[in-house]
């Protein structure tokens, strides 16, 4: 049994996913959350997202899907502003950097 363990791990291929991999919208919604956090110390309101993007001539669905992909992939997530300035708005928080 040994010898076939040892036989299937030196036939084993390692397949490497690039994990970090971001587009360009994707990045601009980090960068913007990464400088939202660093400056006004909550979490960014959705549609400060959404504006600040518009400024950089993102259009909303584009947009909109930048940030559900940075959920799934763990970069960003949703938070709670405890100052209570969005109620029960969505906001988001930087869990890592690009």
């Amino acid at each position: 049994m040994v010898g076939s363990a040892a036989f299937l791990l030196d036939k084993m291929q390692t397949v490497y996913v690039n994990l970090s991999e971001i587009n360009e919208p994707q990045t601009k919604v980090m960068r913007f959350v990464m400088q939202w956090v660093k400056t006004e110390k909550t979490p960014v309101p959705y549609m400060e997202i959404i504006n600040a993007m518009r400024a950089e001539g993102i259009i909303d669905p584009t947009t909109i899907y930048a940030i559900k992909i940075l959920l799934l992939k763990g970069y960003i997530r949703r938070g709670v502003d405890p100052s209570g300035k969005n109620g029960n708005r969505s906001s988001y928080v930087q869990l890592r950097s690009i």
